[in-house]
């Protein structure tokens, strides 16, 4: 079996209208944890879905490639060993955006790289 999309992020300025508006459109069940921030829960009754997470851009995310964190989706794929991930991407001439970073007290990890498109795609490991 392949490597699930876990997660994903929607950055926009005015997130709280995003939230709105992405509520309306889709029946995601949203809770603010912070102001500004949201989590989204996109399942029914009958489909568990992905959770997602909705945000006004952050300058303090650390990208290699200097680009706005900024009005863009990015989904999280899971993975058993990001370091080994990582590794393979750049063996494939993946770009790094953010290497391997521990994001929460749990040990939880989390890498960023562009695709050959250009699109940003996040990696997550449950814990180190």
């Amino acid at each position: 079996m392949g490597n699930p999309v876990v997660s994903f992020d929607i950055v926009g300025k005015d997130s709280k209208t995003l939230g709105d508006f992405y509520r309306s459109v889709f029946d995601w069940k949203w809770t603010e944890y912070a102001e500004g921030y949201y989590g989204f829960e996109t399942g029914s009754e009958s489909n568990s879905g992905i959770k997602g997470l909705m945000y006004p851009p952050n300058d303090e995310i650390p990208l290699v490639d200097n680009v706005p964190f900024a009005n863009n989706v990015t989904i999280y794929v899971t993975v058993e060993n990001i370091h080994a991930t990582v590794e393979k991407l750049e063996n494939l001439d993946g770009t790094i955006l953010m290497p391997p970073t521990v994001v929460s007290d749990k040990g939880e990890l989390l890498a960023m790289f562009l695709d050959p498109s250009g699109n940003r795609i996040g990696l997550y490991q449950p814990k180190e």
